[in-house]
């Protein structure tokens, strides 16, 4: 859009409430648009010389940071990069928290001193209803990477910035912070998007392997063979029952599911094979990839490796079996009454007990206790 353009629909609509005869929406771009509506709807007054603070200090700011403490260690080294790739060039790298709170900053002195006039600095909030339309905070309310260049941005008195961010999606699929990187207007370039897009999913594996211990199974997941091992895989990680524990935004492209599905829904509703198979394929061979079909007949390649979480508990299970199965054989078997009677109160205390300690997951339960399936099955049906 041409800056004229742009400085007569601010003052058309946003300073006499008048908007454009031709169509604003076109005009604006829409994510500029929905976010001037709703700066207007929250009262905010772009023309306004003075906004209050909304800036933490102290131990409530202390504890802001404590709470994401974990994303700032993850963050904080591909920061520095992207600072010494901009470095001379003006402008700064932010990282705030799910709430549009600054939690971290780095940049060239120069810039950041500017910024401080602003408040973009750390303890500032950047919601959209505090400093008006933004990159941190409209891309917290879209869920997507935006740029926000010179007079787009709602105040008058941020106009000088160009500032383009991305949330950074946690395992889970909430929002766990924002990846910013603002400049002076007159560095802007179309391209920032795309390096703060590449860093955002990088930051989000990185998370999603630093959540690794809670998985039982991981999946490196693509379109096709050649995508495994790049950067565009997806990752996912299952719970033993086959519920999508944690997954990376590409994974959720490649299995057509949304973030609120995880946690919700179970692989096996996405993809036409058993969990027993999974984990098989997962303790053969690591590095091997598997063609898979969803229930839509899509092909998608697999590579399958045990998590943490399953090689711990299968440890401590073994151990915890073995040492309930020779207890009650003991109790239940004293002489030659084990083939009788004792073996059904064995039997039954056994598989008792193993359900316990695997959730109720009956193939676990069945390897714990080396029988098959199906004979778990039938005994769970006497």
């Amino acid at each position: 859009m041409k800056v004229s353009n742009l400085r007569d629909i601010r003052r058309s609509w946003l300073l006499h409430g008048d908007a454009p005869a031709d169509s604003l929406q076109s005009q604006l771009g829409l994510t500029v648009f929905r976010s001037w509506q709703r700066c207007l709807q929250s009262g905010l007054e772009a023309f306004q010389k003075r906004l209050p603070d909304n800036i933490l200090s102290g131990q409530i700011l202390q504890s802001r940071i404590d709470q994401r403490r974990d994303l700032i260690a993850v963050a904080k080294p591909t920061m520095n990069y992207l600072h010494g790739l901009m470095s001379g060039s003006g402008g700064v790298i932010i990282l705030s928290d799910h709430q549009g709170v600054i939690v971290h900053s780095v940049g060239d002195p120069q810039f950041v001193s500017k910024a401080d006039r602003v408040l973009l600095k750390t303890g500032a909030s950047w919601q959209e209803k505090h400093r008006g339309t933004n990159a941190i905070g409209t891309a917290l309310v879209e869920r997507t990477a935006v740029s926000i260049n010179g007079s787009e941005h709602f105040l008058e008195n941020n106009g000088f910035l160009s500032c383009t961010a991305a949330p950074i999606f946690a395992p889970d699929g909430k929002i766990s912070g924002v990846l910013d990187i603002s400049t002076d207007k007159s560095a802007y370039h179309p391209h920032t998007i795309g390096l703060v897009k590449a860093t955002v999913h990088s930051l989000e594996k990185q998370l999603f392997y630093s959540n690794e211990s809670q998985y039982a199974l991981i999946l490196k997941i693509h379109s096709s063979p050649e995508g495994l091992g790049s950067m565009g895989e997806g990752l996912i990680g299952l719970h033993e029952d086959g519920t999508i524990a944690g997954a990376d935004r590409a994974a959720l492209t490649f299995i057509e599911i949304n973030a609120l599905d995880i946690g919700a829904v179970k692989i096996l509703q996405l993809l036409d094979t058993s969990l027993d198979r999974i984990f098989d394929y997962a303790k053969k061979d690591q590095g091997k990839v598997y063609e898979f079909r969803t229930h839509s007949a899509k092909s998608l390649f697999l590579k399958i490796s045990l998590g943490q979480s399953y090689r711990r508990s299968s440890h401590t299970e073994d151990l915890g079996v073995a040492v309930d199965l020779s207890v009650d054989l003991v109790e239940a078997s004293p002489h030659e009454e084990f083939e009788s009677g004792a073996l059904k109160q064995f039997s039954r205390i056994a598989i008792q007990k193993t359900l316990e300690k695997t959730n109720g997951n009956v193939s676990l339960a069945a390897k714990l206790l080396r029988i098959s399936r199906n004979t778990l099955y039938r005994h769970l049906k006497n």
